[in-house]
C-alpha cells in the first residue's frame, strides 16, 4: 500500500531524535548528544561544528546532508570513514521505542545504512521514516538560482511523502544517465544510431509521466499552502501563488524525444523531459524573483518551506522535524521570530535551530515561552 494511502484519518506522531552520535564526521571526532527539549539552541562560532549536528540529522533521514555535497564532503579531514548513529522515537513504525538508526560511509566503498541492526537495501526503505524540512541561508537565493535548485527542493519533499515518488524518479534519473551516456559516446552522425534512443525512451517513458503526473497533483496542494502561510508571513498586504511549468503538459516525453533527437545528438544531452520542470513563483501578476524586494523574497521562500512542512505532516500524519541553520544570517529578528511562532503554533516537532550569538538565541526561545535546551559547541566539541 502506498504511504501517501494511509495516514489520513491516523492521529499525527510526533517525532523526536532522543540522542545522536557523531565519529568522524566534518570536525566532530567524536561527539555524543542528547535531546531533551522540543526545542534545541546549537551556538557557536563560524565553523564551531553546529551546523554538523543538522548535517547529521538531515543524513540520517535522508541519506543526504542538506547542502547536497558528496558524501565524501563530509568526512573529516584526513580521515576515510565516518559514522552517525541516532535514536528516533516513535520512529517510523506503528510500535512505540526508540529506533536506532546508523549510517556508515567508507571512501571507495560506500555507504551502509541500518535500521535497528537490518541493513537498509532501498533508500525508499529510509526516506520518509521520519521525514525533516530544513533552512540553510542559501535558500533565500532559492527564488534567484536556476530550476535545478527549486526541483531538488520539490523532489526532497515528495519523496518523503511517496515512495513510488522516489522510486520512480531513481529509475528516470538512472535511464537519463544512460542515455546521456549513449550520446556522449557517438563521436560521428554516421555512428548515431535513433533505434538506440527509442530503447532508451521506451524505458524513461512512463516514469516521466508518473512523475508529471505527482508533481501536478502535489504542487496544487502545495500551492494552496504557500498562499496561506504567506498571507501570514505579510500580513495579508500581498498575493503570491506559483505555476508548474512542465514541457509535458502540451506532449509526452516521447513527442519530446522525437523533436529534439538532433538537437540531442549535437548537444550530446536530453533537451526535454520532466529533469527541466520548474516552480515558477508569482507576486499578483510579475514573477515575485523578477519584482519582490529582499523581504518579500525572504518571506516567499519561508512560506514555501512551511508550506512543504505542511504537506508532509497532512500527507504522513508525521510531524516533520525542522532544522533552521543560521536563521539570523540572513533574516532580520523580527521575521526570525514571527517564523519561529508559525512553527511553534502549528507543530508539536522538534526544532533544531544554530546561530553564532547564544544570548539572542535565548532571548528569542524565551519569548515563544516553550522549553528549550542550548548546547554550545566549540572546533567539534560540546563546551555546555
Amino acid at each position: 500500500m502506498r504511504r501517501f494511502e494511509i495516514c489520513i484519518f491516523t492521529k499525527i506522531i510526533v517525532l523526536k531524535v532522543d540522542s545522536i552520535i557523531l565519529t568522524q564526521f566534518r570536525n566532530h571526532q567524536a561527539t555524543h548528544l542528547g535531546f531533551n527539549e522540543r526545542v534545541i539552541g546549537l551556538c557557536g562560532s563560524n565553523g564551531a561544528g553546529k551546523t554538523s549536528i543538522l548535517e547529521a540529522i538531515h543524513f540520517l533521514s535522508v541519506s543526504k546532508g542538506m547542502n547536497a555535497y558528496s558524501d565524501g564532503a563530509y568526512l573529516m579531514r584526513e580521515k576515510d570513514f565516518f559514522r552517525l548513529e541516532g535514536s528516533i522515537k516513535p520512529g517510523s513504525m506503528d510500535s512505540e521505542g526508540t529506533h536506532k538508526l546508523v549510517v556508515k560511509y567508507q571512501a571507495r566503498k560506500g555507504k551502509i545504512i541500518e535500521w535497528n541492526g537490518d541493513r537498509v537495501t532501498k533508500l525508499g526503505d529510509l526516506i520518509g521514516r521520519f521525514p525533516v524540512v530544513s533552512m540553510v541561508p542559501q535558500d533565500i537565493d532559492l527564488l534567484l538560482a536556476g530550476s535545478r535548485e527549486r526541483r531538488r527542493i520539490i523532489d526532497l519533499a515528495f519523496a518523503q511523502i511517496d515512495r513510488e515518488y522516489l522510486d520512480q524518479l531513481i529509475l528516470y534519473r538512472r535511464i537519463l544517465k544512460q542515455r546521456n551516456a549513449y550520446l556522449k559516446s557517438v563521436n560521428k552522425p554516421g555512428d548515431f544510431k535513433p533505434a538506440m534512443l527509442s530503447v532508451f525512451d521506451d524505458r524513461i517513458a512512463p516514469s516521466a509521466q508518473f512523475i508529471f503526473e505527482k508533481r501536478k497533483s502535489y504542487l496544487k496542494q502545495l500551492e494552496k499552502y504557500f498562499a496561506d502561510f504567506y498571507e501570514k508571513v505579510s500580513s495579508g498586504k500581498e498575493k503570491v501563488d506559483f505555476s508548474y511549468k512542465s514541457e509535458l503538459h502540451e506532449h509526452d516525453f516521447q513527442y519530446l524525444s522525437e523533436k529534439n533527437r538532433e538537437k540531442d545528438r549535437y548537444t550530446t544531452r536530453t533537451n526535454s523531459g520532466i529533469h527541466k520542470d520548474d516552480l515558477e513563483l508569482m507576486l499578483y501578476d510579475s514573477k515575485l524573483k523578477d519584482t519582490a524586494s529582499q523581504g518579500q523574497l525572504k518571506s516567499a521562500v519561508l512560506s514555501l518551506k512551511l508550506a512543504i512542512w505542511e504537506l508532509i505532516k497532512e500527507v504522513t500524519a508525521k510531524d516533520p522535524l525542522f532544522l533552521l541553520d543560521d536563521l539570523f544570517d540572513r533574516l532580520d529578528e523580527n521575521r526570525a521570530s514571527s517564523f519561529l511562532n508559525l512553527i511553534k503554533n502549528q507543530s508539536d516537532g522538534q526544532i533544531f535551530i544554530t546561530d553564532t550569538n547564544e544570548e539572542r538565541l535565548k532571548s528569542t526561545l524565551e519569548k515563544m515561552g516553550i522549553p528549550f535546551q542550548i548546547v554550545v559547541i566549540e572546533n567539534g566539541e560540546i563546551v555546555s
